[in-house]
């Protein structure tokens, strides 16, 4: 296992400390990452970047190394698909839950997010929290307008 220390790049999480990600390898890292697995505890982004790191190395003889390295690559790929589909199962708890705090956290506004949201930023009303809906052009004109604004998957509730 390798411990990386992560950081948060989100706007609400600059000055926030690293938190710590374990992973089975740089590759297991890497494919999360991809993926966008990998998301800050404190806001939920994936806008998680590694710090720089040292690594811990130990000496070992050189035949030891290559049976080691010869047993990696072969589990590496079984392990992998192991943690990403782990992760994966985890994605509707994750989902739920961020649904539940962002209903009882913020307003729900239905149709009218688009408008709410453009006059909160032109300070025609008070800023809060708020949700609901909006047409994928509709929020990618509020994101060229610089208004940063977060698309998330409404699941349905576990019964």
């Amino acid at each position: 296992m390798i411990k990386y220390k992560l950081k948060c790049n989100s706007r609400c999480c600059l000055d926030e400390k690293e938190f710590d990600g374990w992973f089975q390898n740089i590759e297991a890292y890497e494919k999360q990452k991809l993926h966008a697995l990998i998301n800050c505890p404190i806001c939920g982004s994936a806008d998680v970047v590694k710090s720089l790191t040292t690594p811990s190395l130990k000496k070992i003889n050189k035949m030891k190394q290559e049976n080691e390295t010869n047993k990696i690559n072969k589990t590496s790929k079984v392990n992998e698909n192991i943690v990403f589909n782990e992760n994966l199962k985890n994605i509707p708890t994750i989902l739920r839950t961020l649904k539940k705090e962002i209903q009882k956290n913020s307003t729900f506004v239905g149709d009218q997010f688009v408008s709410k949201v453009r006059s909160m930023k032109q300070g025609k009303i008070r800023e809060k929290s708020i949700y609901g809906h909006g047409t994928n052009e509709e929020i990618q004109e509020l994101r060229d307008e610089g208004i940063d604004v977060v698309n998330v998957p409404w699941i349905s509730d576990d019964h």
